[in-house]
Protein backbone atom coordinates (compact mmCIF):
# COMPACT_ATOMS: atom_id res chain seq x y z
CA UNK A 1 0.00 0.00 0.00
CA UNK A 2 0.80 3.67 -0.92
CA UNK A 3 1.25 6.30 1.53
CA UNK A 4 -1.22 8.06 -0.91
CA UNK A 5 -3.61 4.95 -0.32
CA UNK A 6 -2.84 4.85 3.15
CA UNK A 7 -3.50 8.85 3.57
CA UNK A 8 -7.43 8.27 1.73
CA UNK A 9 -7.96 4.85 3.95
CA UNK A 10 -7.41 6.77 7.34
CA UNK A 11 -8.48 10.04 5.98
CA UNK A 12 -5.55 12.03 7.33
CA UNK A 13 -3.21 14.56 5.71
CA UNK A 14 0.15 14.01 4.82
CA UNK A 15 1.89 16.33 7.88
CA UNK A 16 -0.20 13.70 10.50
CA UNK A 17 0.37 10.95 8.72
CA UNK A 18 4.39 11.46 9.41
CA UNK A 19 3.96 12.66 12.55
CA UNK A 20 2.42 9.11 12.96
CA UNK A 21 5.25 7.30 11.73
CA UNK A 22 7.78 9.28 13.45
CA UNK A 23 5.81 8.34 16.83
CA UNK A 24 6.45 5.00 16.04
CA UNK A 25 2.90 4.19 15.55
CA UNK A 26 3.05 3.79 12.03
CA UNK A 27 5.24 1.18 10.09
CA UNK A 28 6.88 1.43 6.72
CA UNK A 29 9.20 0.12 4.16
CA UNK A 30 11.58 1.96 1.94
CA UNK A 31 11.69 0.01 -1.37
CA UNK A 32 14.61 2.37 -3.69
CA UNK A 33 12.31 5.71 -3.64
CA UNK A 34 8.98 4.37 -2.62
CA UNK A 35 7.56 4.46 0.74
CA UNK A 36 5.23 1.45 1.56
CA UNK A 37 2.54 0.33 4.43
CA UNK A 38 1.57 -3.55 4.93
CA UNK A 39 -2.19 -2.78 4.76
CA UNK A 40 -1.77 -5.63 7.92
CA UNK A 41 0.06 -2.94 9.81
CA UNK A 42 -2.39 -0.17 9.29
CA UNK A 43 -5.37 -2.38 10.52
CA UNK A 44 -3.89 -2.92 13.54
CA UNK A 45 -2.93 0.19 14.35
CA UNK A 46 -6.52 1.46 13.10
CA UNK A 47 -7.79 -1.38 16.03
CA UNK A 48 -5.07 -0.53 18.35
CA UNK A 49 -6.88 3.31 18.18
CA UNK A 50 -10.14 1.55 18.43
CA UNK A 51 -8.76 -0.29 21.58
CA UNK A 52 -7.71 2.95 23.55
CA UNK A 53 -10.58 4.75 22.81
CA UNK A 54 -12.88 2.52 23.99
CA UNK A 55 -10.51 1.99 27.44
CA UNK A 56 -10.64 5.71 27.90
CA UNK A 57 -6.65 6.16 26.60
CA UNK A 58 -7.71 8.64 24.06
CA UNK A 59 -4.93 11.01 24.09
CA UNK A 60 -5.00 14.76 22.11
CA UNK A 61 -2.21 13.88 19.06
Amino acid sequence: MTVKDALEHLKIGRTKFYSLLGEGKIRTVKIGKRTLLDPLDLKQFVEKQKTNFIKGKRRKS
